[in-house]
């Protein structure tokens, strides 16, 4: 045995870091979250195991408001406390079963898995009103506050994938962003009719 294990050592110690690379691959470094690249590969899967069980995702996108003011006016390094303050407050109001994805720059996706309508939109405002409550210190004695918006699509309600779906919540989303910000809209299918938001 102990010969066995001697020669199998490289073997598993290789296949350790391979799963250790990749998990670092599929994982946002800033935050922790799982990145669009996680999103790429394995979303097929999960929709189509949703699909054959009859589970159901709601898809969340958020983004800062205004967040390039933030890099622009307080630099980088105060925008990076601003996501990964994201990534902690994400992390705090959703599930085991629910999924978490730096979609890009400051847009994330969250994906609750089987949530009912109520509980989409409690933990939508959850995540809403505690970034809105964070105060961040930008130096010299000033802090700031930001707010975000949310847009939401449910799958497989609004579409028949997950794409479709994210593709929609972001679709609400924009919607918040042109009519004021830092509020919640959920996706209805006038919107994908609309000639201004296609």
């Amino acid at each position: 045995i102990k010969n066995y294990l001697e020669a199998a050592k490289p073997v598993i110690e290789s296949k350790i870091l391979m799963d250790t690379l990749r998990d670092t691959s599929l994982r946002d470094a800033m935050t922790g979250l799982y990145n669009r690249r996680f999103l790429e590969e394995f979303i097929d899967k999960i929709m189509s195991q949703a699909q054959r069980v009859n589970e159901t995702y709601s898809v969340l996108m958020l983004d800062v408001d205004f967040f390039k003011m933030v890099n622009d006016t307080y630099g980088h390094d105060i925008g990076d406390k601003v996501i990964v303050e994201i990534g902690k407050v994400v992390k705090e109001n959703i599930r085991e079963a629910d999924l978490a994805i730096r979609y890009g720059g400051e847009e994330f996706v969250v994906m609750l898995h089987n949530a009912s309508d109520e509980g989409t939109l409690e933990v939508a405002n959850k995540i809403h009103s505690a970034f809105a409550q964070l105060v961040f210190d930008v130096g010299s004695g000033e802090t700031i506050q930001k707010t975000m918006s949310i847009g939401i699509a449910k799958f497989p309600h609004d579409g028949k994938t997950i794409w479709k779906c994210i593709k929609y919540a972001d679709t609400a989303l924009y919607v918040a962003k042109t009519t004021g910000r830092n509020k919640i809209v959920e996706y209805t299918k006038e919107m994908s009719e609309s000639e201004t938001l296609r």
